[in-house]
């Protein structure tokens, strides 16, 4: 099966991420893509605690699901 390609224009567009936790658990999330390389992307979201921004990345073997934001 082909690996499905993220297109570059979604680079500074708000983005829905599901990536896999455990075995069994995934976990939902909406941040702006900053980058998207051949090891995985980074994202900048709200931090949980404090209400600023924080950087993080996600390798592709824990990201399930990623797109664009819809309407």
């Amino acid at each position: 099966m082909e690996e499905e390609q993220v297109p570059g224009s979604w680079v500074g567009q708000r983005v829905r991420i599901i990536t896999i936790v455990t075995a069994d658990r995934t976990a939902q999330e909406e941040a702006t893509l900053l980058n998207l390389d051949q090891v995985g992307i980074t994202v900048s979201r709200e931090e949980l605690v404090g209400g600023g921004e924080e950087i993080v990345f996600h390798p592709w073997a824990h990201v399930y699901q990623l797109g664009p934001l819809v309407g």
